[in-house]
């Protein structure tokens, strides 16, 4: 299973997207049967795009067996939380901000 998600990215994105896989909530893509030949070639064009017109955000959550959990991301811009492996699990990172 491959499942993307865009954030405030180009409406090509979106089109592109639906194109190939199933559109199940706004910004939200699935597939259960991309190889991944296609993921790759999907998201080299989702990045070649997003070099050329860089706003918003993309994330890829796609299955590796040899990944913690079984499964890797790949994301595109600056995410508000950053996914780390701890203890052959995923955990989210949370920014923090400094207060005075």
């Amino acid at each position: 299973m491959i499942v993307i998600c865009l954030s405030d990215t180009a409406d090509r994105f979106h089109g592109f997207l639906r194109s190939v896989m199933m559109n199940v909530h706004p910004g939200v893509y699935v597939s259960m049967d991309l190889d991944a030949g296609s993921r790759d070639r999907i998201w080299t064009i989702l990045e070649r795009w997003w070099e050329a017109e860089p706003q918003g955000m993309a994330v890829m959550i796609h299955r590796d067996k040899d990944k913690p959990m079984g499964m890797d991301f790949r994301s595109l811009g600056a995410p508000k939380r950053t996914i780390v492996e701890y203890e052959d699990h995923y955990a989210l990172h949370r920014k923090t901000t400094e207060t005075s």
